[in-house]
């Protein structure tokens, strides 16, 4: 180490390095004097900050409306980022080990998953780069660009479920879930809005009878609560309004008969909220909410006795039983089901989002559209309309 290059950083104090050739040090200072004149000069020791103390930055600035929303962001954040590369010096933080990072991701989660955990390192990366901790964000490379997991994935074309199977997937659940089905596929209920569903949501006595979707069960840190619907809000609580037939009621108030109803009394929107009562339509066999690992037994049990999917070995369901992975064709699939019928029967997209509680129409046919049966012969019997109005 006999030659000192030394320069003054962007604050005016004095840096010195020392190297064992002449060269070594002559290019080092050309480079650093240069990347002080522009302005991107960053200074060793912040390059030797580790990942992790940024990402703890990064989660103490976030807030957010909904207060379950940090604690999953701060399980992601600490379980996927900063215990896998929360020792890395961020200057050694390289293309090459994201790579290898992202690929870690997608052996164990799925691939929005991933995709979203990906979004969070970005952020924090970005963030990094805006304190001048590190010159540029390794995640703008070609290398990761290319192989970085996508947060939305386009619809496919086909649908998962289709009318028909739904329709055996409720012959095969037990008698007190089999109307979940008609409020997924008929109604457009998520999974959490189906287990926070109260027969004092619809309006029995009108004519024209609607469902107020209001309210869904969540978890916070692992107990159950009451919530508004998904991305909702005390200031915003993303409510919506949604109709319902004659034959569509008389399935719910049939229910109702051969089920009344359970009141269950949980957290408001965290574990330490306010407690709120509700008669729900559909409750656990103790009388207690849904638990959505137990009914999704069930329904996987539904979906291999019609045929969708396999089992991977022989253990009674519930106890042991596995079966392929099947994501597409758990329950969100019946808000698939909803909006496709409901485009087919001639629902603009418009009002099929709000159906839905999407704020974007394009997302509603991006990922929730698809070809529902019949709907080739519908089109020619149109254009053939048309054609025959013009003769």
């Amino acid at each position: 180490m006999r030659w000192l290059a030394r320069w003054r950083d962007s604050d005016g104090n004095q840096v010195t390095e020392a190297f064992e050739k002449f060269d070594d040090a002559r290019k080092r200072l050309s480079k650093v004097t240069v990347e002080v004149d522009e302005g991107t000069y960053i200074a060793k020791e912040k390059g030797d900050t580790l990942l992790r103390s940024i990402a703890e930055q990064w989660l103490d600035d976030q807030s957010f409306p909904n207060p379950r929303t940090k604690p999953q962001y701060e399980s992601r954040v600490r379980l996927h980022i900063i215990e896998p590369l929360g020792d890395i010096k961020i200057r050694q933080l390289t293309p090459s080990k994201i790579v290898a990072w992202i690929k870690l991701l997608r052996k164990t989660l799925g691939e929005r998953t991933a995709g979203l955990i990906y979004s969070h390192l970005n952020s924090i990366l970005v963030m990094a780069v805006d304190d001048e901790v590190v010159r540029k964000n390794p995640c703008d490379s070609r290398s990761v660009q290319r192989v970085k997991p996508r947060r939305q994935i386009r619809g496919s074309k086909d649908l998962a479920v289709d009318w028909n199977d739904s329709e055996g997937i409720k012959i095969h659940l037990p008698d007190p879930y089999k109307a979940t089905v008609d409020c997924g596929r008929g109604i457009g209920m998520r999974q959490g809005e189906v287990f926070g569903f109260s027969p004092d949501d619809i309006n029995w006595l009108h004519k024209e009878k609607v469902v107020h979707i209001q309210r869904q069960i969540a978890h916070d840190r692992g107990v159950m609560v009451f919530a508004p619907p998904k991305g909702g809000t005390e200031e915003d609580p993303k409510d919506r309004y949604v109709p319902i037939g004659d034959e569509l009621a008389f399935i719910l108030a049939e229910h109702i008969r051969l089920f009344p109803p359970v009141e269950i009394t949980l957290p408001w929107m965290e574990r330490d909220g306010p407690p709120v009562t509700v008669r729900l339509m559909f409750a656990s066999r103790e009388r207690k909410p849904l638990n959505k690992n137990y009914f999704n037994y069930l329904w996987k049990a539904a979906l291999e006795a019609i045929g969708l999917i396999e089992a991977l070995n022989d253990k009674p369901v519930g106890r042991g039983r596995v079966w392929e992975k099947c994501r597409e064709k758990m329950m969100h699939s019946l808000r698939h089901l909803f909006a496709s019928e409901a485009i087919a029967g001639g629902v603009d997209v418009y009002t099929l989002a709000d159906l839905l509680g999407h704020e974007d129409p394009a997302f509603t046919l991006r990922m929730y559209v698809h070809r529902v049966t019949g709907a080739v012969d519908k089109a020619r019997q149109a254009i053939g309309q048309r054609y025959r109005s013009a003769a």
